[in-house]
């Protein structure tokens, strides 16, 4: 029996034969063969349980999956595990975000292995100016791309068109969404961020 497309099993994508992982969601792929039509969606045995990723900080996020790609494959190329999370829309109408994470002690590595895909313009020892340029709870207070000062809550940078995200609150160690200014992480329980 010949098959002619995968399927993933959590979110149904249609993927060519030779594809391993679905490219939006990480899930496994099924084989669907000619004769069998669509696959019933079956729980993936044995799912282990979600990382805990409270020592871990958003290093970059998009509201397009497929813009951290690149990123996640640099990170693979220079050793610095991450993990790709999914983050709530800040309300009706906004996209969900996609979040690149890496642990805190690896925030620099992964920053500097970033560089070149975030900031081309940037020096390399001035790495740490993409890090500077995102305060957690307001966003981002410069573009990492064409380094312009960005107004709070910017969604996107009116200079090169950057998408920045929601810029809504989000918790300083796990990167979950805020419910307010001033609120307690309901994700970790930490303390609202300082500002």
């Amino acid at each position: 029996m010949h098959f002619h497309v995968r399927v993933c099993r959590e979110c149904g994508e249609e993927y060519r034969p030779e594809i391993v992982r679905c490219a939006d969601c990480g899930g496994e792929l099924e084989d669907v063969f000619e004769d069998e039509g669509t696959p019933t969606l079956a729980p993936a045995p044995n799912v282990p349980e979600a990382p805990d990723l409270r020592d871990h900080r958003a290093v970059f996020e998009t509201a397009r999956a497929r813009d951290l790609v690149p990123l996640a494959e640099r990170l693979r190329e220079a050793d610095v595990s991450f993990h790709l999370a999914e983050k709530a829309p800040a309300g009706e109408g906004t996209p969900v975000l996609f979040q690149l994470l890496v642990p805190e002690s690896r925030v620099k590595a992964a920053l500097e292995a970033l560089a070149p895909l975030l900031a081309p313009h940037a020096e390399r020892e001035s790495v740490h100016a993409l890090e500077t340029s995102y305060e957690s709870g307001r966003g981002y207070v410069r573009c990492p791309a064409c380094g312009s000062d960005q107004p709070t809550g910017a969604a996107e940078c009116p200079e090169c068109g950057l998408a920045l995200g929601s810029g809504s609150p989000t918790c300083g160690r796990c990167g979950a969404e805020l419910p307010g200014e001033g609120a307690s992480c309901p994700a970790c329980g930490a303390p609202p961020p300082f500002g």
